[in-house]
């Protein structure tokens, strides 16, 4: 698919009020597009504030009043909640999420809830807001819900959980939701207890993630970026340096060839690189082909033939190709369309045998993370060897366990910057286990026009809060909130002759990677799961390619709901709802509504996938090559 599908989208940044003309003509471009755009940033923040203020001051007029004492009041209220503990329909919700205290009380359900602890600072949130000038986002962890209630009506929501705290504060409640881990969760449970937990996900964070997906991608179809954690000088370290290795020799072998057909030449007869590069390449290429077609899984002398040094030769020269655009020195002319032609049908027969050959582009970029950060804190993107050999002594790396992985070089751009996928997903009942899939999420924007070259965080990391500074000069044609939900981005999709793409290709293989993943996982450590009606919500990222194939990135095992933008806001609060419908209302009518939630996974029933064992064999740095290790060693520690 070419990168600038869409017209009027120009490259120049321009400040955002300047950029609403500009905006506008883009995204006429795309049908109906512009019907779907969001609320202006301002106006959303003022929504939020009055919904907001008008909770701050029902807190207040509760904190200031006196329970109702009249008899009959409190007899009815006590007999409510005797009935909802013998039917064991108490609740608790451990941090602000109104939308589910809404949600069960319209079911029948009776909220236990501490008067002591409140789940929002209100005092902060009222000086807050009387600063009439302020204009940053709010500081909560899910959307108001109870804005359709009046101020009387949520002060009367709050002294009714008052009233019944005495008779439910030692009562276990049959249903907690808390997106804290089960160590940091404050509420006792049994094993009755439908717990918004389901215990330790290794997957749910990077370097587990990227352990699970190696014990499972040589039998099933996961698109996932070579990954590698780096916490200590381990195996997954020479691996790495073999993997960076081949990756240059293969992404300069395609530099080469694109000139095949260019009327710019890299060859010349005062080039700095010396020919030798040309032979390293089509020989260490050669010896791949070679022992990737041999029948023994320890052929790999293409990787041992050539010492340490001579390799380190090569990142040099491939260095001042790629980055620097030096020549290559070529004394007899009459060899070029030789050279070209035997480099052409190297590229050729290796990409058969790389699996990521499409993703790899030819910079040899990759990116640095901290495992269990999140929202763009601590990552780095690199491509010079040593100054990723530097990254890796320091203290903090190891510390917080860090992992490398291959960044997709070929990412889709629309508005000529990148976009990533936010895809929210439900397990519920280990035992079966069943894996539902939201059908709506959002598209998150750069600001900033893609480059492999530029390596700002504006440019590559599309998390709310990075762009946040950023979308004042963001790039014409992406949204103010660089924010778009599923259905906007299916209109975009259509609107470039690709409207069948997301129900074809994109929604069945983000279903078929994270069922791969879950079941994975879970089958194996079903023991250390919370009680068989638990549950929890997951977020996963994915990245997109030109082509329009799901890279999964990573996968948060308790995803944000903060409703930092309205595309959010509007989401989430849909998405609590319809989580409600699944772990309460469908687990006794499995007939009943379940919102946008699909389930597409049981124990015994897969859909949207093809979970047959592909014949495409691993990159040979996933096999157990004892004879390489050393070498990776001396580079990494020289």
């Amino acid at each position: 698919m070419a990168k600038d599908s869409v017209p009027g989208a120009s490259k120049d940044l321009v400040p955002r009020k300047a950029n609403k003309t500009a905006q506008k003509v883009a995204q006429d471009s795309v049908p109906n597009a512009v019907e779907r755009e969001t609320a202006n940033i301002g106006n959303y923040l003022h929504m939020i504030r009055e919904q907001l203020t008008k909770e701050c001051q029902s807190y207040e007029i509760a904190s200031n009043s006196d329970i109702i004492n009249d008899s009959a009041t409190v007899a009815t209220m006590n007999q409510r909640v005797l009935d909802a503990i013998k039917a064991k329909k108490i609740f608790s919700v451990q941090g602000y999420y109104p939308i589910v205290s809404e949600e069960m009380k319209k079911r029948g359900w009776i909220e236990k809830k501490d008067p002591g602890l409140n789940p929002l600072d209100y005092k902060y949130f009222i000086t807050l807001m009387s600063a009439t000038n302020y204009c940053g986002t709010f500081d909560i962890s899910s959307p108001p819900s109870l804005s359709g209630m009046s101020v009387s009506a949520l002060v009367e929501e709050i002294l009714a959980n008052d009233r019944a705290w005495p008779l439910v504060r030692d009562v276990v409640p049959s249903y907690v939701f808390t997106t804290k881990s089960s160590a940091e969760q404050n509420e006792v449970v049994d094993g009755a207890t439908a717990l918004s937990q389901l215990g330790r996900l290794r997957f749910g964070n990077k370097a587990g993630l990227g352990e699970t997906v190696a014990s499972v991608s040589s039998e099933r179809n996961v698109r996932f970026p070579r990954t590698y954690g780096i916490s200590n000088y381990s195996l997954q370290l020479d691996v790495f340096v073999k993997d960076y290795r081949l990756t240059a020799v293969v992404g300069s072998l395609k530099y080469i060839v694109r000139f095949k057909r260019s009327e710019k030449t890299i060859f010349s007869k005062n080039g700095t690189i010396p020919f030798a590069m040309i032979n390293f390449i089509e020989l260490r290429c050669r010896e791949f082909i070679h022992a990737y077609r041999s029948t023994s899984k320890r052929d790999i002398l293409w990787f041992t033939t050539e010492l340490v040094e001579s390799w380190n030769d090569f990142i040099a020269w491939s260095y001042e190709l790629l980055e620097r655009g030096r020549n290559i020195r070529l004394l007899q002319w009459f060899q070029i369309n030789d050279i070209f032609e035997r480099l052409d049908h190297i590229a050729q027969t290796i990409k058969s045998y790389c699996p990521q050959y499409f993703i790899d582009g030819e910079t040899n970029l990759w990116i640095l993370k901290p495992s269990n950060k999140c929202s763009g804190a601590g990552i780095q993107l690199e491509r010079n060897f040593e100054n990723i050999r530097e990254f890796l002594k320091k203290p903090n790396v190891i510390r917080q366990n860090y992992i490398i992985q291959k960044y997709i070089e070929r990412p889709l751009q629309i508005f000529k910057v990148k976009v990533d996928l936010r895809q929210y997903f439900l397990i519920t009942n280990t035992r079966p286990i069943k894996i539902w899939m939201y059908r709506e999420g959002y598209v998150k924007f750069c600001s900033l026009p893609f480059s492999v070259n530029d390596l700002r965080d504006g440019v590559h990391l599309s998390n709310v809060k990075v762009q946040s500074r950023y979308r004042m000069f963001r790039a014409s044609g992406v949204p103010e909130e660089c924010m778009w939900d599923f259905a906007q981005f299916k209109q975009y999709l259509a609107s470039i002759g690709k409207g069948n793409e997301w129900d074809a290709s994109i929604y069945p293989s983000m279903c078929e990677t994270i069922t791969v993943v879950v079941l994975d996982h879970l089958k194996r450590n079903l023991g250390k799961m919370h009680s068989l009606s638990s549950f929890q919500l997951l977020g996963a990222d994915f990245a997109l390619t030109e082509n329009l194939e799901p890279w999964l990135i990573e996968i948060n095992s308790n995803p944000g709901l903060s409703p930092n933008t309205y595309v959010i806001n509007n989401v989430v609060t849909t998405l609590l709802k319809d989580i409600i419908k699944v772990t309460v209302d469908f687990p006794l009518d499995s007939t009943t509504d379940t919102g946008l939630f699909e389930r597409i996974c049981t124990n015994t029933s897969v859909k949207h996938g093809n979970f047959t064992k592909t014949d495409t064999k691993e990159y040979y740095y996933h096999q157990p090559l004892k004879s390489t290790i050393k070498h990776g060693h001396k580079l990494l520690k020289k």
